[in-house]
């Protein structure tokens, strides 16, 4: 329905906003493809990570400033500068120049207000967002197709946040708070949802996949295969399902669970604690203010790998 660009602290992206016939929610992509806005990295040849259904037309009367509004623009939007795009058929992506860019990173991340807006620390997904966009904005190296006429080229980072209105592992934020109610009463995050009425985990990734098929991945003889941020099997084998071609998982390794030493005044659980679960110490220094740790937090990663067969080693119990 609506793309435009959004400044971030690891650089330019893109925020989609999309419409959908399976829920009443408004679902989300946030797209880092910064190779769109610089003409410099468009002699790259590297395919741009854009919307089919934004960019198709949606009456034969549209106006430029209709496309333009919407976000059916190239390059960087200004006063100055104000091009429309075409539909998307006009403008096609070889297989070959697919099979020449490293795969973009992906990663599907379900809403969680507690975590991201409050900074609760009874979950890392604020970490996580921010970890995601970071990790997908990291520059890639393509390798050379002829090592003896070329050198191998970096290209800017590129790929996609599916972000999903499904709080609470699909429960919403009521159930949520009531489930909050049940772990401080001894139960973990499994059983809590379960006394509610509800799955462990009721979350659905068909919407993600009909969002990454827009986005040009995944769908036909040109589609472009991912490598997936996540450390849950299940999400892999819901987009596999859904078409997406999933040939990389990238583990997501909470921050404090990668460092075991007081460091930037942030004292991170050391390994042989009881339990593997420190006293609740929360990052104070500017640099690594998106580092949490407490013992909820521990709790509930735990019971992610436990329970829910998460693909994490267990902090203080090596690789």
């Amino acid at each position: 329905m609506a793309r435009t660009r959004i400044p971030t602290p690891h650089g330019p992206a893109f925020l989609h906003l999309y419409h959908n016939n399976k829920d009443n929610k408004e679902h989300l992509a946030v797209v880092i493809d910064p190779a769109q806005l610089e003409e410099s990295f468009q002699t790259l040849n590297v395919p741009a990570i854009r919307s089919k259904s934004l960019d198709a037309e949606w009456n034969p009367n549209e106006t430029i400033m209709e496309r333009i509004t919407r976000g059916a623009y190239v390059g960087k939007l200004s006063p100055n500068q104000q091009t429309a795009s075409v539909p998307p058929s006009a403008n096609p992506v070889s297989t070959q120049t697919r099979q020449e860019v490293p795969p973009a990173l992906v990663r599907i991340h379900s809403e969680c207000f507690t975590g991201e807006t409050i900074g609760s620390m009874r979950c890392d997904c604020g970490e996580q967002l921010d970890e995601a966009i970071r990790q997908i904005s990291q520059p890639t190296i393509r390798p050379s197709l002829d090592s003896t006429t070329s050198r191998p080229s970096i290209i800017p980072g590129r790929g996609v946040v599916v972000y999903l209105r499904q709080e609470g592992r699909g429960i919403g934020l009521l159930s949520k708070i009531r489930a909050y109610n049940l772990q401080d009463l001894g139960h973990d995050t499994v059983t809590a949802n379960i006394l509610l009425g509800h799955g462990a985990d009721e979350r659905r990734y068909d919407i993600a996949g009909a969002i990454l098929r827009d986005l040009g991945f995944g769908e036909g003889a040109n589609g472009e295969a991912i490598k997936l941020l996540t450390n849950n099997p299940d999400k892999v084998e819901a987009l596999e399902k859904e078409g997406l071609k999933v040939v990389e998982r990238v583990p997501m390794v909470p921050k404090s669970w990668t460092v075991h030493q007081q460091h930037d005044s942030v004292v991170i659980v050391q390994p042989g604690m009881e339990d593997g679960i420190a006293p609740g110490l929360v990052a104070t220094h500017e640099s690594a203010s998106r580092v949490v740790h407490g013992p909820d937090l521990d709790k509930y990663l735990r019971t992610k790998v436990l329970r829910m067969g998460h693909m994490l080693p267990l902090l203080g119990q090596g690789a």
